[in-house]
């Protein structure tokens, strides 16, 4: 019989045990969510995923980079689809009104904790933090930029006025999406009632322009 040498030995023993990367993602998101960045600890975490410290540090490389691939995850998973609809829509009255729905429903479902990663992240983690806040400032960005879009497609498509003020719209617009958000971490607050709440953020839209109007 012939004996398998040493070193294929130890680099069997070596090697890290696979895990599901998704599901781990998840586990660690749910986890941040819950807590916060900063009280989360790397055994809590390792608990969550189900992988032991070296397969933790292996594959995120450290608490950091977990957190912003977390992010990033979250960012697709939870808003890409939502937000991808939004641009789309025709209507932007009832795409407004369908995305803060969505926004209401996202942030209260059983299947996540309450509230949002992002805006959480922002107003609890120390200014030491740079890396981290920069990201979720890009992140914040592009939730601006999606309302900015969105509402220029309406005066293009002649849905408002030309001269609509797309900026103050556009502030308007994401202070209540981040509002939303925060009130959802509200322990008295049922999704119901937030959905009722979300879909009056469609009255920070300019009036419906008449037909006459729309022909100018």
């Amino acid at each position: 019989m012939t004996e398998e040498p040493v070193a294929e030995k130890r680099s069997q023993r070596g090697r890290p045990r696979e895990f599901d990367r998704e599901l781990a993602l998840r586990n660690a998101l749910r986890l941040f969510w819950e807590q916060g960045y900063m009280q989360t600890t790397m055994s809590q975490l390792c608990r969550a995923m189900g992988i032991k410290s070296p397969s933790l540090y292996c594959a995120f490389g450290s608490k950091a980079e977990l957190f912003l691939e977390a992010l990033a995850f979250y960012k697709a998973t939870y808003w890409g689809p939502v937000f991808a609809r939004y641009l789309t829509e025709e209507n932007l009255y009832e795409a407004t009104k369908n995305l803060f729905a969505a926004t209401a429903r996202i942030l209260l479902s059983p299947d996540a904790p309450c509230g949002c990663l992002t805006v959480f992240s922002a107003l609890t983690l120390p200014a030491r933090e740079e890396r981290i806040l920069a990201t979720i400032a890009d992140m914040r960005a592009d939730t601006r930029q999606v309302f900015r879009e969105r509402l220029k497609k309406a005066v293009r498509d002649r849905e408002i006025p030309a001269d609509t003020d797309i900026p103050a719209i556009t502030g308007s617009l994401t202070n209540y999406f981040e509002g939303l958000t925060l009130q959802a971490r509200e322990r008295d607050i049922c999704q119901a009632e937030l959905l009722a709440i979300a879909v009056r953020g469609v009255k920070l839209l300019p009036p419906v322009m008449g037909v006459e109007e729309a022909k100018k």
